[in-house]
């Protein structure tokens, strides 16, 4: 898988290297050279380079397939969940349901009787 941008061509690729060594530092920023370095970051090899346009379709198509196989249980177990949410709202919505409240008995408020001017 190709694209040309511009000036440079970019290309979908799988590198192998040995498990010891990792790649050097490109001139270009956030690159990486396809020469394989040790620790002490001396040259051992060069990295072999695969297409990787196969490897990219076969994980797709993975990914699609594991999607078709488990889609009818993500459906499922989604259906399952929204009809015990949709439940546990019923049971909280029937107990917060108000009880009507009757006035049993009402006291007249008595006020105290206001203190009585004498003639003196």
């Amino acid at each position: 898988m190709e694209f040309n941008r511009g000036d440079s061509i970019w290309e979908l690729m799988l590198t192998k290297r040995p498990s010891d060594t990792h790649f050097s530092n490109s001139s270009t920023p956030g690159g990486e050279s396809p020469l394989a370095r040790d620790d002490d970051n001396t040259l051992v090899t060069h990295a072999v380079l695969f297409d990787g346009t196969k490897t990219a379709l076969a994980i797709a198509g993975t990914c699609f397939a594991l999607g078709v196989v488990v889609a009818p249980y993500v459906k499922s177990g989604l259906t399952s969940l929204k009809s015990k949410l949709r439940r546990r709202a019923e049971e909280t919505t029937d107990a917060e349901t108000p009880v009507p409240l009757t006035v049993v008995a009402e006291d007249e408020l008595q006020q105290p009787e206001s203190p009585r001017l004498r003639a003196v």
